[in-house]
């Protein structure tokens, strides 16, 4: 299901109307419509770190249940700091779309999500049709000012510029980022081809506050049991081990996983 009546044109920023399988702006800029359902308005993307094998894995790692608790954090702020009956949650950077199409199962949403890897985008589209997905640029959102009810950042790079513009006066950014402990295991077990062997979130969390007025910030941390299997997913997934030879690296010695993470809760500053 492709919601359009809150898209703009990257191009010249007019709203976008849905004619047939294009979508046109009052300028005649034309965008089609692909067949997995979603729409690419950033066509001039470049190719990134983030390529199809990287978002299978999480896949695989998602069905697994291992960010669930995330997602019933996630679900426990929209709850609690968003009143609308209805409201439109932006996800930016949505990668396959776990995130929003998880939280809040049982509550009536508008659910965009937009990521600037093509190859994320068609797999989410594929895997939810109660949500709309688009090729966008985190710097220039292709969406109109003020209409959303909630922005989730789920460990993306923040634009908080663009995140003011996009949200409904009084309207709410759900930010998530990894804390030191975050998949320690996989860190310890790549040390030697890492530049940095620790991770200090420090500098995300005082930039947050600079931009936010927080209304929650909380701490989600637990430890779970993996196989070998889920071991090697996870390492192929996060962008903690960008540019680490996997072959090179033994896993074999790790049994369990950290998820360690803030979650923060605010309007813009």
């Amino acid at each position: 299901m492709l919601s359009t009546s809150h898209l703009r044109c990257p191009l010249c920023r007019q709203p976008l109307e849905l004619r047939e399988r294009s979508l046109f702006c009052s300028k005649g800029h034309c965008y089609d419509i692909a067949r997995q359902g979603y729409v690419n308005l950033a066509p001039r993307a470049k190719e990134n770190f983030y390529k199809k094998e990287l978002f299978e894995s999480r896949a695989r790692v998602f069905e697994a249940g291992v960010f669930e608790p995330v997602v019933q954090a996630i679900s426990e702020a929209i709850y609690t700091h968003v009143p609308s009956e209805h409201p439109v949650v932006l996800d930016a950077g949505c990668g396959e779309g776990y995130y929003l199409r998880s939280i809040c199962p049982d509550r009536q949403m508008t659910r965009i999500g937009f990521d600037i890897a093509k190859q994320a985008v068609q797999l989410a589209a594929k895997a939810a049709k109660d949500a709309s997905f688009f090729v966008g640029d985190l710097a220039a959102i292709p969406v109109l000012d003020g209409c959303c009810d909630v922005v989730l950042d789920v460990f993306t790079p923040a634009n908080y510029g663009e995140f003011a513009r996009v949200l409904k006066p009084g309207g709410v950014l759900i930010k998530l980022a990894p804390r030191a402990g975050y998949l320690c295991q996989l860190r310890k077990a790549a040390e030697d081809q890492l530049r940095h062997h620790e991770y200090d979130g420090g500098q995300v969390e005082r930039y947050a506050q600079q931009h936010m007025q927080m209304k929650e910030q909380r701490t989600i941390t637990y430890t779970m049991p993996v196989d070998s299997d889920l071991v090697f997913h996870l390492a192929r997934m996060t962008p903690m081990l960008a540019g680490v030879d996997l072959s090179a690296v033994d896993l074999s010695g790790i049994t369990e996983i950290t998820v360690d993470e803030t979650l923060y809760v605010g309007t813009m500053a």
